[in-house]
């Protein structure tokens, strides 16, 4: 079953959240045992800055994680750990630099027991609070986390400010992390470069969508009010003939991409289906999320048009590249397709990174799997490319030529 992620804003949903709390740190954990009732919340949930994120799976509430702004009271994480020395050392740099401050705060991370080792859930929750420190024009971020969990804020880019510190009210180790917000932002949604101006326009307006491989997203036909944006996997979209009972696959996309648009123009039903090929990760937009931002200013228009506009020609070549191409003009045409989505890497410049296995590329291409891993081995030995498992490294972003 998807998981969706969002802010929580409904009494149901924040009732959801103290309760999978409550569940998570008192029943689960053992923290705070004298803690009365069924439900943890304190009164930093009741400040104007503070956003609950929340993922169902279904109606079952199952994970949550809170994002807080810089306020008189302070942070959350001020409470548990002196951050002073960071505070003062980060106004001074921006005094220096004619810059400014905003802090904000990451914390409250609950993650039921059957979906603690699902690192997406994680990724999906923290990128939500990434949207959401955007949306606020948070500049530097802090956190006190739980020791067994700092190396996952590690990979987000987080600085550890200080070795843990036990807090005896929860009988727990926590460890003192900080950042400036930029690079964790650039983390989360550093893959829809091409996408700028419509993520800024939309901030705080997302959702975030976890699919199963194999699963559909949407049915042809079917009502629709959701566009997609693809952080993660590959997804495939089709439209069948129900005259002659077949099927044409009319795009098989990866990161970076965006799809389901048109339904945050009309309310026509779904004019093809939309299917998981892999694990898949979606930023989502609603209907009325969009026309919400749109009525405020017509401008907001400009950024979907765009997308429109590039997604058709690219619906045109693709569409083309399907009916006429031989399997090396595919596997060379979405090869720089693969390409034009990948993320520079942020430890080795000038390499750039799309999550993408040789299968998925294979798929991608229409192309069978035997040719597409010969076809990246020979770029892998011309020095062009790296693989693993789980991706394709690039050396450079110039396009691949198919005379190569």
């Amino acid at each position: 079953m998807a998981i969706r992620v969002k802010v929580a804003q409904t009494p149901k949903e924040l009732t959801d959240v103290y309760k999978l709390r409550y569940q998570v740190y008192v029943q689960g954990e053992g923290y705070f045992k004298d803690m009365p009732g069924d439900m943890i919340s304190d009164h930093f949930d009741s400040v104007p800055g503070c956003a609950n994120i929340i993922a169902y799976s279904g109606d079952t509430p199952v994970a949550t994680m809170r994002a807080n702004l810089d306020s008189e009271i302070l942070l959350p994480s001020d409470e548990m750990y002196d951050f002073t020395e960071f505070r003062q050392r980060i106004n001074k740099q921006a005094k220096e630099n004619d810059g400014r401050v905003l802090l904000g705060s990451a914390g409250m991370l609950a993650i039921a027991g059957p979906w603690r080792n699902r690192r997406d859930v994680f990724r999906a929750l923290f990128k939500m609070c990434c949207d959401v420190g955007h949306s606020w024009d948070v500049t530097h971020i802090i956190s006190t986390v739980n020791v067994r969990t700092a190396a996952m804020y590690k990979r987000l880019r987080f600085e550890e400010l200080d070795e843990k510190v036990w807090l005896p009210e929860i009988g727990e180790h926590i460890v003192p992390m900080g950042n400036i917000f930029e690079p964790i932002y650039e983390w989360a949604f550093g893959a829809f470069a091409d996408k700028h101006d419509f993520l800024e326009n939309f901030t705080g307006c997302f959702q975030y969508l976890l699919v199963s491989s194999g699963s559909d997203i949407f049915l042809q036909d079917q009502p629709g009010d959701e566009a997609y944006l693809i952080s993660k996997g590959t997804v495939n979209i089709s439209r069948s003939d129900p005259e002659s009972d077949g099927s044409l696959s009319l795009a098989t996309l990866s990161r970076g991409d965006m799809f389901g648009e048109l339904s945050l123009i009309d309310d026509q039903p779904r004019s093809a289906t939309a299917k998981a090929v892999s694990n898949v990760e979606l930023v989502v937009l609603n209907r009325e999320a969009f026309w919400q931002k749109a009525h405020q200013d017509p401008q907001y228009l400009k950024g979907l048009l765009q997308i429109l506009t590039t997604r058709l020609r690219d619906i045109d070549q693709r569409a083309f590249v399907y009916a006429h191409g031989s399997v090396d003009v595919r596997l060379t045409f979405f090869i720089n397709k693969v390409l034009e989505s990948a993320v520079e890497s942020v430890k080795s410049p000038g390499n750039f990174v799309a999550k993408i296995t040789i299968e998925e590329f294979a798929y991608m291409a229409s192309a069978p799997q035997k040719e597409a891993a010969s076809f990246l081995l020979t770029l892998q030995l011309d020095n062009r490319l790296k693989l693993n498992r789980k991706e394709i490294t690039f050396h450079g972003n110039q396009p691949i030529s198919t005379t190569e």
